[in-house]
């Protein structure tokens, strides 16, 4: 028997809806624990790739960003034949680290999993930079400025 669990608000980020197939299940008939980093990373992507940043782009300019922190908080299966909402919120940082969270809702807006991921950056030489390169500093205003407005259409829903 599943226990309900207390929801809460949805982040308020970037999301993107993901089909998950059949291949993606385990022997339980769920959505194996291990593909969820990929979704996690899915989100991740479309968030800084909406503002023209990528991994490769990244290393084009003489960075890299590797994730050196990775945890995941499992609350309900995601079941075959459905989509999984999966939203990713980047945190203001206060050094040359980018920490995101992340939430993963069913159709129905349940909450299935949290998630956080936290990255460092290298310059080319792979030394570990304290504050952000300018390119990134930016990249990350806009990324806040884009939450910040999505905060200012949830103050403007009627309640």
């Amino acid at each position: 028997m599943t226990r309900a669990r207390p929801e809460s608000a949805p982040l308020r980020g970037l999301s993107v809806t993901i089909p998950v197939r059949f291949a993606e299940c385990d022997a339980y008939g769920v959505v194996w624990h291990g593909r969820y980093p990929l979704y996690v990373e899915q989100a991740r992507e479309a968030l800084t790739g909406r503002f023209g940043f990528t991994a490769t782009r990244a290393l084009g300019i003489g960075y890299r960003v590797p994730i050196t922190r990775l945890e995941i908080r499992y609350l309900l299966p995601a079941l075959p034949d459905t989509s999984v909402k999966v939203t990713a919120r980047l945190r203001r940082p206060e050094v040359a680290r980018l920490a995101l969270d992340y939430e993963l809702r069913d159709e129905a807006g349940a909450l299935l999993a949290t998630a956080v991921t936290e990255q460092v950056v290298l310059n080319a030489r792979g030394e570990l930079l304290l504050t952000l390169p300018r390119a990134l500093a930016e990249l990350v205003e806009r990324i806040l400025e884009f939450q910040d407005s999505l905060e200012g259409e949830a103050s403007a829903e009627p309640g």
